[in-house]
């Protein structure tokens, strides 16, 4: 039984699970328990950019939003090192796989939201998990990706919160928060400082090993805040013009009003038996 702020519609081949409480809306996909809106009433601004051309076919991961990264970010080692082999999906099996709700709640504060994935259990990982996203809907957009070890054996795992934010123009913007040395993913992980300004004027993929809480993403005098905890990274992404007309799911100039930033675990977090890690991230 859904609370009262909650109900489900379709598109295409997919569940979305709506909300709309008093403090804002949002809309969550099903396939891969994936946010892909989040408005709050208070001045009514999307915060998750979401591609014209997403697929929402089932089958393929929906471009936009916050997909759910797990249990490895980027690509598996094993596809680094054979290509062809289909096994292992960049970023993780959860956010192809259909997700249940657990339990949705209303309160004074909003809507709160339980996921969990159909198994946690996938090629490519060994351990004993069980895994949940929590959601809380209200004047910002919290969530929390819990991964709990009930088996007998400590497992290594790596996951985001691979968040696409919806901006007014990427020439435009500058991102305030991050200090220190970060590996280009375009420059062969090369480390470099971290530039400030921070601006963007090319293709950008950039791992940040830092455990900043609080990165600003401003434009036109208007200011989306990110809150992380439970990260040892922050992945910053726009794909440029080049990459945005090769991608399927993403219109040409798609890269002009999205830019990615990712609380994440890339360097692997280490969970014993009968403990569990949160990454976290609050939007606002």
């Amino acid at each position: 039984m859904l609370s009262p702020s909650c109900s489900i519609i379709n598109r295409e081949n997919i569940q979305i699970l709506e909300v709309n409480n008093t403090l804002a809306s949002a809309k969550i996909a099903l396939f891969g328990g994936q946010m892909l809106s989040f408005k709050p009433k208070h001045d009514l601004r999307e915060r998750f950019w979401l591609s014209e051309k997403a697929k929402f076919d089932g089958k393929e991961a929906i471009r936009g939003g916050v997909p759910v990264c797990w249990p490895w970010f980027g690509d598996h080692g094993i596809k680094l090192q054979h290509p062809e082999n289909k096994d292992f999906p960049s970023h993780g099996y959860v956010r192809r796989q259909l997700w249940k709700i657990s339990y949705t709640v209303d309160t004074k504060d909003g809507t709160e939201i339980g996921l969990s994935p159909t198994t946690s259990h996938g090629i490519g990982f060994s351990g004993d998990a069980q895994l949940q996203l929590i959601i809380n809907i209200g004047e910002q957009c919290a969530m929390q990706l819990v991964t709990s070890n009930i088996g007998k054996d400590n497992f290594t795992y790596g996951c985001a919160l691979h968040s696409y934010f919806d901006i007014n123009t990427i020439n435009n913007i500058r991102l305030h928060g991050l200090s220190g040395a970060y590996l280009d993913k375009t420059r062969g992980m090369q480390s470099f400082e971290t530039p400030s300004p921070y601006i963007f004027n090319g293709e950008t993929d950039r791992v940040h090993l830092c455990q900043a809480q609080n990165v600003e993403i401003e434009y036109a005098n208007i200011a989306t805040k990110i809150y992380s905890q439970g990260h040892d990274s922050i992945v910053v992404w726009n794909p440029w013009q080049n990459k945005s007309i090769a991608m399927g799911d993403m219109q040409n100039d798609g890269y002009l009003t999205m830019v990615c930033v990712e609380t994440a675990i890339t360097q692997g977090q280490v969970v014993k038996p009968n403990e569990q890690h949160i990454l976290s991230q609050v939007v606002s």
